[in-house]
């Protein structure tokens, strides 16, 4: 939504009513063809709303494709192919969202250029992140590849606070697993080493970044 005029946001905003969710509905489930597409907002001003994107692969192993927050839209890829839903989206907080079916929102798209350029450029970025996490997997330990992803979180939904950037985003060292391809004693490790020099501060599915420059060093040094 930011990526879009004020005209625009206000026009999808009144093609659909909000529905409001608690944490841990699912949005949208692997397989499904509901032919929907959810645009996610807070559910109350000033408040955050995000959502985790799962995928299970054929061997049973749950793996975390990225991050949904508020003004993003989820579904979208299925307008585009054949086959029902490819991951999970589902609240981790509670949220307000708008459902779409495919017409409405391809109409949408073809009344307002700077939306069909905004869902263009989202579907870049998250695709840019999908090549750039698979070349993570094999070139990277696990430390520099969780260094990476928490200044990217910090860098898209921290918050200033008095002891630095707070995440933004709350998730556990198994969630942290699972968005990078490590195993959870393998976050606990490299959580304790960024704590103990002073890189963060953790507390249950809560985390400060004290030193951002620092923490990108780590992968920077891969």
């Amino acid at each position: 939504m930011a990526r879009v005029g004020a005209d625009t946001a206000t026009r999808l905003l009144a093609l659909a009513p909000p529905r409001r969710l608690s944490a841990d509905d699912v949005l949208i489930g692997q397989g499904e063809n509901r032919e929907m597409i959810l645009l996610l907002s807070p559910p109350e001003a000033g408040e955050p709303a995000f959502a985790k994107v799962t995928s299970v692969l054929r061997n049973g192993t749950e793996v975390m494709l990225g991050i949904r927050v508020h003004g993003d839209v989820v579904g979208e890829m299925g307008m585009f192919r054949a086959s029902g839903a490819s991951a999970t989206v589902m609240a981790c907080t509670p949220m307000t969202v708008r459902s779409y079916t495919y017409k409405v929102f391809r109409d949408f798209l073809e009344g307002h250029r700077d939306a069909w350029e905004a869902v263009g450029a989202v579907m870049g970025d998250r695709l840019e992140s999908a090549d750039r996490h698979r070349a993570e997997f094999v070139g990277y330990e696990v430390d520099a590849r969780l260094a990476r992803v928490l200044v990217d979180l910090g860098g898209r939904h921290g918050i200033r606070s008095p002891e630095g950037v707070e995440l933004g985003v709350r998730l556990s060292q198994t969630d942290l697993g699972k968005l990078i391809g490590a195993r959870t004693d393998a976050v606990g490790n490299a959580m304790r080493r960024f704590r103990d020099e002073g890189l963060l501060l953790t507390r249950y599915r809560h985390v400060v970044i004290i030193d951002m420059d620092r923490l990108h060093a780590v992968y920077e040094k891969g």
